[in-house]
């Protein structure tokens, strides 16, 4: 993946809507922090009147001020309490800014307008990536702006009191904070570079870490050890030299603003020395000085702190991005509270102004396909002109030979993938998008290598779809005669992509989640890959017989093709025949 110039999204713009989502509680926070921050100028205040009044003593009267030193412990130790106070306050925060992002995101690819083929990582360990650290980038913006907010506003009201004290003074303070965040501005686009290719570096390692869990049988099969810890090697090894520089970049950074601090104390106490020396300033004076060049001295290291968040959250929130569909990226890796819809609605009116209605989707009477056409980006194969009908109570059979487009046909039909032209109706109206409309109760899809969850059984069929069809489900798919070898039934849990489960009960699971759902059209793709032939003529028996009489699918079985209704064959992506 290449580094794009420029932002996607505007990353201030991002922070600031997730911010909003919990208003209130976002500045409840920052309240609490600008509040904890500005404490220190009251602690600074009473200190110079402490020294004033022993300084001021007369000689041999020296008398210990108690109640004011009494004071400033109760407000340091109140303003310490108050810390914990808005922590608790400040976590729950925290926990919502990670949250949002990432329950849109994973709503935006299951369920937004339009396929999601081409939005999704290209492993699981990018996808994590994506989901955990980019994530956590875009929520350390809005931390560091808590504290960056208290350090304008207590450092803005220090520079103030100290002008009205001595203007060079406060001045000299000044200076050395304006060169480090120059210098640090200089370093950002360096630095949003540096962070892309460590965060991409990290991405192929985790993802290489996950492929090699799910292929470890392969793995020994293969003799394959020695070749993938050499990969491995590679990859962390690219992973630390652009790491180091991501880090070495940071740091730098957040030196420059570490040390303009101490420099700043330093030209604090530099300036007022002569003015002390003339007599210009009192001992109080210079110890209000001293306590508040610290607390200006906090500025420069939270300006470097938050250009480094910046600057990283800048490739996190482009990477997010990329998860949306076109329309939405500028959106937000969205914290609103439900997903904005584009373009027009998945039905166009029918000529008497009837549509789908809020009480369900209408019987089925007939799915046509026209004229449809894919291409794929890097084979340049797909389907070129299709065109299928599908009526209620058929069983329609899509067959042909390895890489004739029929697995490519049954997706774009779904909008699961983007179709370069084509029209679908069904029942004689538009389907502008696919991906929301030919969904259960209308449509369900079996793909041909089902994609299941480590939960038990139950719950990777039911996806949260009522248990009421469950049982007639597994019998369907002939799953009710397995459970009886299976330790905790239903609740057995199946292990990652069904580990546990043969390959003829992967897909007949994958089978009983489209059936559960009772669809007016069951869409599958080669059923026939993992199941023996015995097995399939009976699930198809009980399918059929249990009311499931209209389905598009592809085969290649003798049986299959005989009890079609009809037959259209594939061949370079095109219909050479429909019987």
């Amino acid at each position: 993946m290449r580094a794009r110039p420029g932002n996607v999204v505007s990353t201030t713009r991002v922070a600031w809507r997730l911010a909003r989502h919990e208003p209130v509680a976002y500045a409840l926070t920052w309240f609490g922090w600008v509040t904890f921050f500005t404490t220190p100028l009251l602690t600074g205040l009473l200190v110079k009147v402490v020294l004033d009044r022993v300084a001021d003593a007369p000689e041999g009267g020296l008398t210990v001020p108690w109640g004011l030193l009494a004071v400033l412990v109760g407000i340091e130790v109140v303003r310490w309490t108050w810390l914990i106070l808005i922590a608790v306050q400040w976590h729950g925060c925290w926990v919502g800014w990670q949250t949002v992002p990432r329950v849109n995101l994973l709503r935006s690819l299951v369920a937004a307008p339009g396929p999601a083929a081409g939005r999704l990582p290209g492993s699981p360990g990018e996808a994590v990536s994506r989901f955990r650290d980019d994530v956590q980038d875009l929520a350390m913006v809005l931390d560091v702006w808590l504290d960056l907010s208290g350090a304008v506003v207590s450092s803005t009201i220090a520079v103030a009191i100290l002008i009205a004290i001595d203007p060079a003074a406060a001045v000299a303070v000044v200076v050395p904070i304006v060169l480090a965040a120059s210098a640090t501005t200089w370093l950002g686009p360096r630095l949003r570079r540096w962070r892309r290719a460590a965060r991409e570096a990290t991405a192929r390692v985790t993802g290489f870490i996950g492929d090699t869990f799910g292929g470890v049988l392969a793995v020994q099969a293969g003799s394959a050890g020695p070749a993938v810890q050499d990969r491995f090697a590679r990859l962390n090894a690219e992973r630390a030299h652009v790491s180091r520089r991501d880090q070495i970049g940071s740091e730098l950074v957040r030196s420059l603003g570490y040390g303009t601090g101490e420099v700043a104390v330093g030209v604090v106490l530099v300036a007022v020395a002569g003015a002390f020396r003339a007599g210009d300033l009192s001992v109080g004076d210079l110890g209000l000085f001293a306590a508040y060049a610290t607390v200006i001295a906090e500025l420069p290291k939270w300006v470097g702190r938050y250009l480094v968040y910046q600057r990283q959250a800048d490739v996190s929130v482009d990477r997010l991005a990329e998860l949306l569909p076109a329309p939405d990226r500028r959106a937000v890796v969205a914290p609103t509270r439900t997903h904005l819809r584009h373009g027009p609605p998945p039905f166009a009116a029918a000529r008497d102004g009837s549509g789908t209605g809020a009480g369900g989707p209408d019987p089925f009477e007939e799915l046509a396909v026209e004229g449809l056409t894919v291409r794929h980006p890097v084979s340049g194969r797909g389907v070129r002109g299709v065109d299928l009908v599908v009526r209620r109570g058929e069983l329609v059979v899509v067959t042909g030979s390895v890489g004739s487009g029929k697995s490519t046909l049954l997706r774009a039909l779904l909008g699961l993938v983007p179709a370069d032209s084509g029209t679908i109706h069904w029942n004689g109206r538009p389907v502008h998008d696919p991906s929301t409309v030919l969904v259960p109760p209308r449509a369900a899809y079996l793909p041909q290598v089902p994609r299941l969850f480590s939960e038990p059984l139950e719950s990777t069929i039911l996806l949260g779809a009522s248990g009421d069809g469950l049982e007639r489900a597994l019998w369907l798919t002939c799953l009710d005669e397995d459970l009886a070898r299976m330790p905790d039934g239903t609740g057995t849990v199946i292990g990652p992509r069904g580990l546990r489960l043969s390959g003829g009960q992967i897909q007949r699971a994958g089978a009983a989640r489209a059936l559960v759902r009772s669809p007016q059209l069951l869409v599958v793709d080669d059923l026939s890959s993992a199941l023996d032939v015995q097995t399939e003529a009976r699930l198809w028996e009980r399918v059929v017989d249990g009311g499931f009489a209209t389905a598009l699918l592809v085969s290649h079985r003798t049986q299959v093709l005989e009890r079609a209704d009809r037959v259209v064959v594939l061949d370079s992506g095109r219909v050479v025949e429909a019987v």
